[in-house]
């Protein structure tokens, strides 16, 4: 047990997982969310777009968490304050969170606040990945005051592995486009996690998640403050109610419940995650499918940076370094 967890209730707790797509964040996401003590909220920074297209917020047909537990006017507020645009339309944003602070009425523009009063967990995960989502998210009241706790972690993975995947998913965009991105999102990443408070951070290797996922995951509840449930690592057991996330991922949940997996899917990869037997298995996939070509490019504009993520790696799985 983690020692800000014996003998007292810990502080409500919002942990952001920051990363470049398709480097697991889902997974350790639903990893995660499947403590009792836990909640999932995935791409919560998609929830005004959906809200505003009245769309489903979660991709699992089983789950009615956010229709039960939300009138339509309290998804609205919700949208409104994770949205980051004016709640009026002559005043422009930051002002009007300064007048709102100093009258005490921001409780729109602290959503997390009003998330846990719908939520009986003490942790709520945020995947939504993007550097600017949380350098905006942590501006609010509620962070800044530090009515809740905040904990970063940095899911980074080989950017071979990254480079492949996002050639499966986008084709049409080119390994030059592909690698000058992966490039440009992790110089904006590395900066946020170097300003981030060092004691409340860690850098999760993906790869060392699928391959030892209980160590990893013991790591990341000691530096939360919980006590670590092995059966988090069977995330698909577990009722999610998660904003969108990786398809992949949602996949295995969908298999536990008998279900098949969506079309697009299996579209892109194929059998790949029908053979998954309940089980973590760490997608090495580059390594046969990522042309020589493609490798090359990468390498070309990347250079030496992907060095510290190269796998395998004779690192510890996570740091804080």
């Amino acid at each position: 047990m983690g020692a800000r967890s014996r003998g007292r209730s810990m502080q409500k707790t919002v942990v952001f997982i920051m990363g470049i797509g398709r480097s697991g964040s889902t997974l350790l996401d639903l990893m995660l969310g499947s403590h009792p003590r836990a909640f999932s909220l995935g791409e919560i920074s998609k929830l005004p777009q959906f809200v505003s297209k009245g769309w489903r917020l979660c991709p699992l047909p089983e789950s009615r968490f956010w229709e039960d537990n939300f009138t339509p006017e309290e998804m609205q507020t919700l949208a409104r304050g994770f949205s980051g645009h004016r709640l009026h339309r002559a005043i422009p944003l930051k002002l009007e969170r300064w007048v709102r602070g100093w009258l005490g009425k921001d409780a729109i523009l602290n959503p997390y606040t009003q998330l846990f009063t719908k939520i009986d967990r003490d942790v709520l995960i945020d995947s939504s990945k993007y550097s600017s989502w949380l350098t905006r998210r942590l501006e609010a009241r509620e962070f800044r005051q530090q009515r809740l706790q905040s904990y970063l972690i940095h899911m980074v993975r080989d950017g071979r592995a990254v480079l492949n995947s996002y050639l499966r998913i986008y084709p049409d965009q080119g390994a030059e486009a592909l690698s000058q991105r992966w490039l440009s999102e992790l110089q904006k990443k590395t900066v946020i996690y170097e300003q981030f408070p060092s004691d409340r951070k860690l850098i999760i290797h993906y790869e060392n998640l699928a391959a030892d996922p209980q160590g990893t995951l013991q790591q990341i509840c000691e530096l939360i403050g919980l006590e670590f449930v092995p059966d988090m690592v069977e995330y698909w057991k577990h009722d999610h109610h998660h904003i969108v996330g990786s398809r992949g991922t949602n996949a295995t949940i969908a298999k536990y419940r008998g279900r098949q997996a969506e079309r697009e899917v299996q579209s892109i990869h194929g059998d790949f995650y029908d053979k998954l037997n309940f089980e973590i298995k760490l997608d090495l996939r580059w390594q046969k499918e990522l042309s020589a070509a493609d490798l090359a490019t990468f390498e070309r504009i990347v250079g030496d940076r992907n060095h510290p993520f190269e796998w395998p790696q004779p690192t510890a799985a996570a740091t804080t370094a």
